[in-house]
C-alpha cells in the first residue's frame, strides 16, 4: 500500500461583505496552521518575532481588524454573542459525536467487560439489550482448487470477450476511417474538377476550415457582389452540393414580353432553372450566377426607369413596362423560369430575343467598363462620396427600337409618295443608302471601345429619293435617348435646283419630314416641267418660266404680261396640276388633272375622266405644245 498523502487546499477569503461563521473560521484555521495539536507557543512565538506570514492570511486579518475598528459597541457586543452562540452549537455538536461513538464502544464491549456497561447511556440500555452487539476476527478461506480453475475460466471468458469486442471496434473503426478516406477523396477530387473548370475556389476568410466557390461578378454593385460566394458542403456519400443560403434568396430570370393590343405576342426567357439537390454542381453553381446577374440586372433596369420616366418608361412592384409606340409594349420582369405559351409571332419573338441578350449584354459592358475605370488613377477624394451613375440599358435598346419604328413609318410613308410618282410616269426610287458624315455631319461621337458599339453609338440610317436626274435627296435618321438628341432626327442633304437652292436642314418629327420630302418633289416636278417646257417651245415664241417655285407655278408671258400659268401640287398621297389657258379673258378657263394610287383623272368644265395611263409627262408636253 502506498503511503497516504494529505494535501493542504488554501481557502480563499470571503468578500468584505459576508461574515465568516466560527465554524468557517476553524476550517481555515486547520487549512493554513495545521490541526490544532500541532500549535505551539514557540511557533506562535516565532511568527510573532518576524516570521513572515502568507499574504492571503495577512490580507484577512487587516480587513477583520480594519472591519472591527470600524464597528460600533453594539454591534460588537451583538457579533461576540453571535459567536458565543456559534461556539456553543459546536461544541454541543461534538458533545454528541463523542457520546454516540462512547455508546458504540460500550455495547461492542459490553459482553467481555462489565465496566463498560456502565458507560452506556440510559437510552441505548433502554433501546438495545447489552452484550447483543459482538466483534470476531474472520481469516479469509482460501478457495479450493476447482473454485480456481473455475475462476480462471471466467477470467479467460471475459479477456477472451473483452479481445473479441475491441477487434470489433477496431474494424468498426477501421471501416469507418476507410468511409471516411473515401469520402474526403470524392470531396476533394470533384473540388479540384471544378477549379479545374474554371470556378474560383478559396477558403471563408473568418473559417479556414470552410470551403466556397466564387460565381458571382467582381464589378458588380456592392449588394450583389457580397452574394457572389457559395459554401460547397459535402453530402454522405463524399459528393459536394452548393450551400442552401446560396440559394435561399429570390431566383428567377429575366423574362422579356412583347404586348401588342393587351396581349401577349412575343416572349424570351432563357433555359428553365433546374430545382432540387438532383442536378451536378455545376449546374447548381451556374444556376445561383445567372439568378444573381439577373437580378443584378433587374435592379440596375428599375433604377434607370426612374429617370426615364418622361420617355414612356413605368416602373411597377415587379416589372417594368415600357411604350415603344401606340401598338407596341415592352414588359420585363423576373419569372420564375416557365415561359409563358400561347400564340406568339415568330417577329416579336426575334424582338423579346434580341432584347433579352442586348440587356445581358450591355450590363457585361458595363461590368468591363467599371474594371476599366477601377485601373486608372483614382480620382480626388472629397468629403461626400460620389453617387453611382445608372447604367445605360433601357436607353440604348429603346433608342433602337423607337429608331426601327420611325424608319419603318418614314419609308412608309416614302413607299407611297414614289408609288404616286410611279403611277404619273415619273422615274422615282428609293433605295437604302450609307449613314455617311456628309447626312450626319451634327452627329459626330467617338467610337466606342466597347464590345457594343453598335448599341452604345446613335443608331443611323440613311435613305435614298430620286426623281430621276433633276432631283436626289439624301436623308438620314439618328435616334439617341441621350446628348445631343434626346429622340429621333431627321436630317436632309443640300440639293440645288437651279432656280431655288434648298441647304441642310434638321427636322424632329415624322410629319414635318415628309412634308419637306413632298416640298423637294414638287421642285423637281418644276424642275421637270420648266425642262418640257424648253425642249416643247419655239425659239420666237413666248417662254415658260418659274412664278413661284414653291408654290410649284409656272408662268408664260408675252411682252411682259402673264397670259397663261400651270400650278403643280404635291398633297398628301397625290399630285395635282392646275393649267389656266388664258389668264386675259373672263371668265377663266381651268383645267385640272390629279395622280394618286389608282392612276390619273381629268376634269375640265363640268366633265370628269378617269385615265389610268396618261403620264405626267405627256400632259406636260401636250400643254406646252398647245401654248406654242
Amino acid at each position: 500500500m502506498s503511503e497516504s498523502r494529505t494535501i493542504n487546499l488554501p481557502i480563499p477569503p470571503l468578500p468584505a461583505s459576508t461574515s465568516p461563521t466560527l465554524q468557517t473560521q476553524i476550517q481555515q484555521v486547520i487549512a493554513q496552521k495545521g490541526h490544532f495539536h500541532k500549535v505551539t507557543e514557540k511557533s506562535l512565538r516565532a511568527e510573532i518575532d518576524g516570521q513572515a506570514e502568507s499574504k492571503l492570511v495577512t490580507d484577512s486579518l487587516q480587513k477583520d481588524d480594519q472591519a472591527k475598528e470600524d464597528e460600533s459597541p453594539q454591534a460588537r457586543q451583538e457579533r461576540i454573542w453571535k459567536s458565543r452562540e456559534q461556539m456553543m452549537g459546536q461544541l454541543n455538536y461534538a458533545q454528541n459525536e463523542i457520546l454516540c461513538a462512547l455508546d458504540f464502544v460500550s455495547l461492542l464491549i459490553s459482553k467481555q467487560s462489565t465496566p463498560a456497561q456502565t458507560s452506556m447511556s440510559p437510552a441505548l440500555k433502554e433501546a438495545v439489550p447489552i452484550g447483543t452487539l459482538a466483534s470476531h476476527l474472520i481469516q479469509p478461506k482460501p478457495p479450493s482448487a476447482s473454485a480456481r480453475k473455475q475462476l480462471n475460466l471466467v477470467s479467460q471468458g471475459w479477456r477472451c470477450e473483452g479481445f473479441k469486442a475491441a477487434s470489433q471496434k477496431l474494424a468498426s473503426a477501421s471501416a469507418a476511417l476507410g468511409a471516411d478516406s473515401d469520402r474526403e477523396s470524392t470531396y476533394w477530387a470533384q473540388v479540384a474538377d471544378l477549379k479545374a473548370r474554371g470556378w474560383p475556389v478559396s477558403r471563408l476568410p473568418r473559417d479556414n476550415k470552410a470551403i466556397g466557390v466564387h460565381f458571382g461578378f467582381s464589378e458588380a454593385a456592392p449588394q450583389f457582389r457580397d452574394r457572389g460566394f457559395g459554401l460547397l458542403r459535402q453530402a454522405d456519400d463524399g459528393s459536394i452540393y452548393l450551400d442552401t443560403h446560396a440559394k435561399s434568396t429570390r431566383q428567377g430570370r429575366l423574362a422579356v414580353y412583347i404586348v401588342r393590343k393587351g396581349h401577349i405576342t412575343g416572349a424570351f426567357l432563357p433555359q428553365p432553372i433546374t430545382h432540387g439537390d438532383s442536378a451536378s454542381i455545376e449546374a447548381q453553381i451556374t444556376e445561383a450566377r445567372d439568378s444573381l446577374f439577373d437580378q443584378e440586372l433587374f435592379h440596375e433596369i428599375t433604377r434607370e426607369a426612374r429617370l426615364m420616366a418622361n420617355q414612356g418608361v413605368v416602373r411597377r412592384a415587379q416589372s417594368v413596362e415600357i411604350a415603344v409606340g401606340s401598338q407596341l409594349q415592352i414588359r420585363l420582369t423576373l419569372d420564375d423560369g416557365q415561359k409563358k405559351t400561347g400564340a406568339l409571332d415568330a417577329e416579336d419573338e426575334d424582338i423579346a430575343q434580341f432584347l433579352g441578350m442586348s440587356l445581358r449584354l450591355l450590363l457585361a459592358a458595363a461590368h468591363q467598363q467599371n474594371l476599366a475605370r477601377r485601373s486608372q488613377r483614382p480620382p480626388v477624394m472629397v468629403a461626400k462620396p460620389r453617387p453611382t451613375p445608372e447604367y445605360a440599358l433601357l436607353r440604348p435598346i429603346l433608342a433602337h427600337l423607337r429608331h426601327k419604328a420611325a424608319v419603318d413609318a418614314l419609308m412608309s410613308e416614302c413607299h407611297k409618295i414614289v408609288h404616286v410618282l410611279t403611277k404619273a410616269g415619273l422615274p422615282a426610287e428609293m433605295s437604302p443608302g450609307q449613314a455617311t458624315d456628309t447626312v450626319f455631319e451634327s452627329l459626330k461621337t467617338e467610337t466606342s471601345s466597347s464590345i457594343l458599339p453598335s448599341l452604345l453609338l446613335p443608331a443611323k440610317t440613311a435613305l435614298k429619293l430620286s426623281l430621276g436626274d433633276f432631283a436626289q435627296l439624301d436623308v438620314g435618321i439618328a435616334t439617341f435617348l441621350g446628348p445631343p438628341l434626346f429622340g429621333t432626327r431627321y436630317e436632309t442633304s443640300e440639293i440645288d435646283f437651279g432656280f431655288s437652292s434648298v441647304p441642310k436642314s434638321q427636322h424632329e418629327t415624322l410629319e414635318s419630314t415628309t412634308v419637306f420630302i413632298r416640298r423637294i418633289l414638287l421642285l423637281g416636278l418644276v424642275t421637270r416641267a420648266k425642262q418640257l417646257a424648253s425642249e416643247n417651245t419655239q425659239p420666237q415664241a413666248a417662254v415658260w418660266s418659274v412664278s413661284s417655285p414653291y408654290n410649284g407655278e409656272l408662268t408664260r408671258y408675252e411682252s411682259g404680261e402673264a397670259v397663261q400659268k400651270l400650278q403643280i401640287a404635291f398633297l398628301g398621297q397625290s399630285i395635282s396640276m392646275r393649267w389656266i389657258s388664258d389668264l386675259r379673258s373672263s371668265p377663266k378657263v381651268h383645267q385640272f388633272w390629279s395622280w394618286n394610287a389608282t392612276g390619273c383623272s381629268h376634269a375640265g368644265g363640268t366633265d370628269v375622266t378617269f385615265r389610268a395611263d396618261q403620264k405626267f409627262d405627256e400632259i406636260i408636253s401636250s400643254i406646252f405644245a398647245e401654248s406654242a
